[in-house]
Formats: C-alpha cells, structure tokens, sequence
C-alpha cells in the first residue's frame, strides 16, 4: 500500500493507492497520482482519494472512491491492462464529476425561472489604505490627530444569477466550487437561503425570509 498527502489551493488530502495481486511501482503511482491532479480542476474540497488495483489473471481492475465533506464518488474499471484500466476508472470519475457540476449549474433545463441579483463590490482606493496604516503608526507615537475618511467606493456592478436549488444541490454546489457562501431559492420552501462554509469544513444555512 502507498499512501501520501497533497497539498492543494491551502487544503490537505490524503491519497490511498492499494494494490493486491500487484506491486505498487513507483511509474503506477505517479501514473495515478497524474491523473489524481487533474481532477482537482473540479473541486478544491477532496478530502481522501482511496484507489485499490486488483489483477486476477487477465482481469486488472481498479476502484476509485474519492470524498468529499458531505458526499462521496465510486467508479470501477476493469480490462486487461492495469493502465488502461486506471484511464478508464478515471474517465469515469470525471465524467461523473463533471455531470453533477453542469447539472446544479443548469437550471434552465428544470424548467424554473432564474432572477438575478445585483453585486456591488466596495474596495478602498489604495492611497487611503497607506493612509490608514500611517495613523496606525501615528499612533503608536501618540501623535494621532482626528481625521474623516470617505465611505468605501463602489467599484464596479455586476448580476449573479439567483437560482432554485435543493438543498443536496446547494451543498453539492459548495463542495465543488472554492465559494464561501451562496444565496439561493429553496426549492423545498421557495424563499431566500444563506449556505456558508464554516472553519471546521461543515455548513451552515441561513433562512433570511
């Protein structure tokens, strides 16, 4: 059995590499390992990746169990190459990835209005940021004097899509993408949801109706 640990965009997962019936090479590690980074291209929230090889005379045959916080994948492969059987696992791993990502993003086809919403982003101009930074230093001199600061300007203004998820489609939506929060129309209630990621990786959702 191999196991290691990867970092990836500040988050640590570990990957499993199991083999019966056959030696863990260090090429077949690496091969899966490959193959491992380009599904992160998905999701930034994989928490373990277990890959188990298995070869009974012709059949060389891979399992691929990858979780997240909420939920998990399983796919299978089997032929009579074990690298073609991982290319296959793994093809099978991204489609099915992929085919949950396009379907909590597509919502016209549900046949449920999308509305939007209007995004301000507010950013302080950087000349007032040094400013702040120079009062600070002032006053740990004891040389403050008081001064007025202009409100945060509005930067730009743009619309986000406000759509109708499930509550599984809501998570499903924040393990797959590296949000913070979401606002989205419940579908089981029909008003307004707050989900947000909380620091020990769980989720928390707000009803502001």
């Amino acid at each position: 059995m191999a196991e290691s640990s990867k970092k990836f965009d500040q988050q640590e997962y570990t990957i499993n590499i199991i083999g019966k019936h056959i030696e863990i090479t260090k090429p077949l590690r690496e091969y899966v390992e490959e193959k491992i980074s380009k599904i992160e291209a998905l999701s930034t929230h994989i928490i373990d990746v277990r890959v188990n090889l298995d070869v009974q005379k012709l059949n060389h045959t891979v399992d691929i169990i990858m979780k997240f916080s909420h939920f998990r994948v399983n796919v299978h492969a089997t032929t009579e190459n074990m690298y073609s059987a991982i290319d296959k696992a793994f093809e099978r791993l991204y489609t099915k990835l992929r085919k949950w990502k396009d379907r909590i993003q597509d919502h016209h086809a549900k046949g449920v209005a999308v509305s939007e919403m209007e995004v301000n982003v507010l950013e302080h101009a950087q000349h007032e940021i040094e400013e702040i930074n120079q009062e600070i230093i002032d006053a740990n001199n004891q040389t403050l004097e008081e001064k007025e600061y202009s409100l945060p300007k509005v930067l730009k203004r743009k619309k986000r899509p406000l759509k109708t998820l499930t509550m599984d489609e809501a998570v499903m939506k924040m393990e797959l993408s590296n949000d913070h929060f979401m606002i989205y129309r419940s579908e089981e209630e029909q008003n307004l949801k707050v989900i947000y990621r909380r620091r020990d990786g769980s989720y928390g959702v707000v009803s502001p109706e």
